[in-house]
């Protein structure tokens, strides 16, 4: 019998001060006294520090408030990338560094020092066929007011305590406390109007269908490669105007042994689509007490959300209302399908029938339907996301003498998703995959996380110039998932979609929609690990860690335990060597560490059960889960299952200059992450094994670039300031190692988008994220041929295009004061970069896109530095001519996704600058009995670009999955905000 585990934690700091100094919480970065967060949630001074952080204050992320609160980081962190999914409540992808790992990129999240689970559930697919959106996630539930500060720990020696969770960095929230004194409510209120813009540029100037031709008639064709004509912009009586309210009411108090903050807050989003909404309710509270005359300090937390939302935008085609509108044939009248006619009764069967064009008179499809009504869409395919999330922790600390206090902390965090399409009887017929009553999708993902540490932290007196600082302990962390998901196509009675009305005793081909999945998964990690900072006379500083996880999704497999280290020093060069007056900080710095990623649950144990086990309609039992397993033959020793490893060194520099008004900070780092897990096809036996698929611990992703933010306050009094920040990064990323080559396998790996031969794939020597697909066909001197008619060729097989992650960020922020009057904006940028639009790509193949207008107006496509093909009459010559504006676009475009068509033509520049976010301010101080001071504020976010060439924004992820990255397909426009905010201080 194996024995547990008793983890001990060890982290041990030591540092010198000649004299100590206090200091305050502050997310200011020019002070050298400045005290952030790090892991564990152990504060320090950031002078002591041998790698880089990034702090923000609360303020920041209040200035201009966003629904989730990641979404206000955009331009204010150097080298962190983050990209949105569709509308309000949804998740965001965040990169820090570049993208590290195949499998997981996203950071640790940490909430007061102990970690949290993020996800709550499966992105949304991309596909044409879509039918769920993007759940969100914990942190888009989180109330922006309730946060302190954040902590960004970029490298490996930041989150090198967290090993095998802290591969890609870490992200320290620090929420509010409570503080000793007089009793403040402080309200808070903030109304922004919504507005759509960048939407895909539409033709109104030719039509479906010839009036002149007798019996052509709207409606006849799917598409708009009719006659000029002139027909009415549906799209933009369709879209209305949103509105997000955000109320938070929060109450602190307290005196010198026990301080409280409690807090409420509620989110409501009505979208720029119709009958689409999300509502949010938070409540927090957080009690600090102290005993036996301040030995014992007892700390306690509580964070809980309820996210309500229906009709959040789905990626693809499918179930999008916009959609819809995009490819109404010109000249249709939409308006006889509006909001009070998209439906009547069916006179046979007493049930809502479908009124579109594309449907006959007696509910029936013409043909192979390409749309639906956007108002059957919304009221007989809706979809609703249900998330709950409650967080929960609490701290002893106890002062056993003045320099060693020992603490214990422990916390839960629980959160289900459910999210549910209800699809009604007169859908399309491939909706509702050959039922006749109806079909209903649902799926529940369901994570809780219990954790629990002890600590012994301590700061001996060493000498007069030395000080140690040390914290030994232990971790236990237990992560439990639970994922069930049904699709059934064969409801008892029509247009009832609840569990009780599906019947699971039908025995129908695959492809119907029919199977009922349940998955349970348990994992759990042992830690123990170690830190040390040594410092000599505020001059020198050399930190230390180690640390080693025991995890048990390794328990099969011989070896559960791995270690990770750091070494890091840094030297304030200011206090060693008599510098210029100018100088008032200059601190070099560098580190080296090893941190990981754990595997996935479950990925050594196939053993997972599906509560029904039906799928397709056979009772399948016990179905082993994944499917795929481990190499473990001869020549495979080496690829064995181990948790991937991120090896990095970084190395800077800190200024502070004209009496810390001038701050400077750079970074150069250089990542290699290895072990990755892949999986693979090995096609013939091999050292033992079967042909077929497996798990394979190898390949090695690089990342190397800089970091660096500048600030200068150019004026600093009561009467006029003025506070100027820049922050500017690069990064260059490299897949260094695949697949070794002894065992015979392609050295690539794809990642599809949408089916048919659309994917990102990585390849030995290529970058992560890299996008393939279709090119146009050239000969040996790169131009391109064309046929007898002058229509393009296309290349039979994928081929690179572009990678659409950005080789430069900039962030700049400016904040002013004039007295009472505060002015803000930031302008954020990204440069280079390339991403695709299948939006695009369909919009051509209608004849609704006003490029296919613009080229018609022209008289035809002109192709530059074309030949004709060889075989055709002029082979060789080159082409000069116009191309049939329809015979091109035809070719180029399609609905089916990448890989068809030709994808190059839809190829573009990553590249934007755009006016983030602004605001006006002017802050009244009252000071009567009950109220302090107010704040009224003019806000605005995603004001506009300076610069953009996408036809949409390529910061809008379709999923956070490696193939919806740079890929736009029928996402939500991009909204733009405006309103006030108001703040009330009692």
């Amino acid at each position: 019998m194996r024995k547990a585990v008793i983890p001990v934690l060890f982290v041990f700091s030591l540092s010198a001060n000649a004299q100590e100094k206090k200091s305050a919480d502050t997310t200011k970065t020019n002070s050298i006294e400045e005290v952030v967060v790090t892991s564990l949630g152990i504060k320090r001074q950031a002078r002591s520090l041998t790698y880089s952080s990034q702090q923000i204050g609360g303020d920041e992320l209040t200035e201009v408030k966003t629904p989730n609160l990641l979404n206000s980081i955009n331009g204010k962190v150097s080298n962190v990338q983050i990209n949105r999914t569709n509308g309000v409540g949804s998740s965001v992808r965040v990169i820090m560094r570049g993208n590290k790992s195949v499998n997981n990129a996203q950071p640790l999240y940490v909430i007061d020092g102990i970690p949290i689970i993020n996800g709550t559930g499966k992105s949304a697919d991309i596909g044409q066929y879509s039918n769920m959106p993007d759940p969100g996630d914990v942190l888009s539930s989180i109330n922006p007011d309730d946060i302190e500060s954040i902590n960004f720990l970029k490298g490996a020696s930041a989150s090198a305590l967290y090993g095998s969770a802290g591969g890609n960095g870490a992200i320290l929230i620090t929420t509010k406390k409570g503080r000793a004194g007089k009793s403040s409510i402080t309200y808070s209120s903030s109304l922004t109007v919504d507005r759509a813009y960048s939407l895909p540029k539409l033709q109104h100037s030719y039509l479906s269908y010839d009036p002149s031709v007798s019996g052509s008639q709207p409606g006849q064709a799917v598409d708009s490669w009719g006659a000029k004509g002139s027909s009415k912009d549906y799209l933009k009586d369709f879209l209305q105007t949103g509105t997000t309210w955000v109320n938070s009411l929060s109450f602190q108090s307290g005196n010198e042994r026990s301080t409280s903050y409690f807090s409420i807050g509620n989110t409501t989003n009505k979208g720029v689509v119709p009958m689409s909404y999300f509502d949010q309710y938070n409540v927090s509270f957080r009690n600090s007490s102290k005993f036996l005359d301040d030995k014992l300090t007892l700390d306690a937390n509580f964070i809980g959300s309820l996210q309500e939302s229906k009709n959040r935008q789905t990626p693809g085609a499918s179930f999008s209302p916009l959609t819809s509108l995009y490819w109404l044939p010109r000249g249709v009248d939409f308006d006889q399908y509006g909001a009070d006619n998209y439906s009547y009764l069916d006179k046979t069967r007493f049930l809502p029938a479908q009124n579109w064009w594309e449907v006959n008179p007696d509910g029936s499809f013409k043909g192979n339907p390409v749309t639906q009504n956007p108002y059957w869409i919304l009221n007989r395919n809706p979809v609703t996301v249900s998330n709950k999330n409650t967080y929960g922790a609490l701290s002893l600390s106890y002062q056993i003498n003045p320099w060693l206090t020992a603490r214990v902390r422990g916390n839960y965090s629980w959160n289900i998703s459910d999210s549910q399409r209800d699809i009604a009887a007169f859908s399309a017929p491939s909706l509702l995959a050959n039922g006749t009553n109806g079909r209903m999708l649902k799926n529940t993902y369901e994570n809780s996380s219990t954790y629990g540490d002890v600590l012994l932290i301590g700061s001996p007196k060493i000498s007069e110039s030395i000080s140690l600082d040390f914290t030994v302990g232990g971790s236990i962390n237990t992560t439990r998932n639970k994922i069930g998901q049904i699709d059934n196509a064969y409801l008892a009675n029509p247009n009832l979609f609840t569990l009780n009305n599906l019947q699971w005793n039908v025995n129908r081909s695959p492809g119907d929609g029919y199977h009922n999945i349940y998955t349970n998964m348990k994992k759990q990690v042992q830690s123990v690990f170690a830190s040390a900072s040594v410092g000599y006379k505020n001059m020198f500083y050399v930190d230390m860690t180690f640390r080693n996880d025991w995890d048990s999704t390794l328990a099969l497999t011989g070896r559960t335990g791995f270690d990770y280290e750091s070494v890091g020093a840094n030297a304030i060069l200011s206090s060693i060597f008599k510098l210029p007056e100018v100088i008032n900080f200059w601190k070099v710095r560098g580190s080296y560490a090893t941190v990981g990623l754990g595997l996935p649950t479950n990925i050594t144990n196939a053993m997972v059960e599906y509560s029904k086990g039906y799928v397709y309609g056979v009772d399948a039992g016990t179905i082993v889960y994944p499917k795929s397993s481990f190499a473990t033959g001869a020549g495979f020793e080496a690829l064995l299952p181990k948790p991937e490893l991120n090896k990095t060194f970084e190395a800077g520099t800190e200024l502070r200059l004209l009496n810390n008004k001038l701050n400077f900070d750079i970074t150069y780092y250089n990542s290699n992450t290895s072990n990755q897990l892949l999986e693979t096809t090995i096609p013939s036996y091999l050292g033992g094994l079967a042909p077929g698929s497996y798990y394979i611990n190898a390949g090695k992703i690089r990342n190397t670039g800089f970091e660096s933010s500048l600030s200068y306050k150019i004026f600093g009094s009561e009467k006029f300031g003025w506070t100027t920040t820049l922050n500017a990064s690069a990064n260059k990323n490299k897949i260094v190692e695949l697949f070794p080559t002894s065992i015979n396998v392609s050295q690539e790996l794809t990642f599809p988008l949408t089916g048919g031969g659309d994917y990102t794939k990585l390849k030995l020597g290529g970058s992560f994220g890299d996008l393939y697909g279709i090119k146009f066909k050239r000969d040996d001197q790169g131009r391109i041929l064309v046929n007898e008619k002058g229509v393009p060729l296309a290349e039979g097989i994928p081929s690179y295009l572009g990678n659409p992650n950005p080789k430069f960020i900039m962030g700049f922020n400016n904040s002013f004061n004039i007295g009472k009057l505060g002015i803000s904006f930031l302008i954020d940028g990204k440069f280079g970069g390339k991403v695709l639009s299948l939006t695009e790509k369909a919009n051509d193949i209608y004849g609704v896109s006003q490029s296919t207008a613009d080229a018609r107006d022209a008289g035809g496509v002109s192709i530059p530095n074309a030949v004709y093909a060889p075989g055709t009459p002029n082979a060789g010559q080159a082409y000069t001519g116009l191309t049939n504006a329809k015979d091109y676009y035809k070719a180029v475009g399609t609905t089916e996704g990448f890989g068809k068509g030709v994808d190059e033509a839809y190829l573009y520049s990553a590249t934007t600058i755009r006016l983030r976010q602004a605001s006006v301010s002017y802050m009244f101080d009252v000071n009567s009995k009950y109220l302090k001071n107010a704040t009224v504020s003019l806000v605005g976010t995603n004001l506009f670009f300076f610069y953009k060439k996408a036809p949409f924004d390529p910061e809008q992820v379709s999923g956070n999955t490696p193939g919806g990255v740079g890929v736009d397909s029928f996402g939500l426009p991009v909204t733009r905000s405006i309103g006030l905010s108001l703040k009330a201080n009692f």
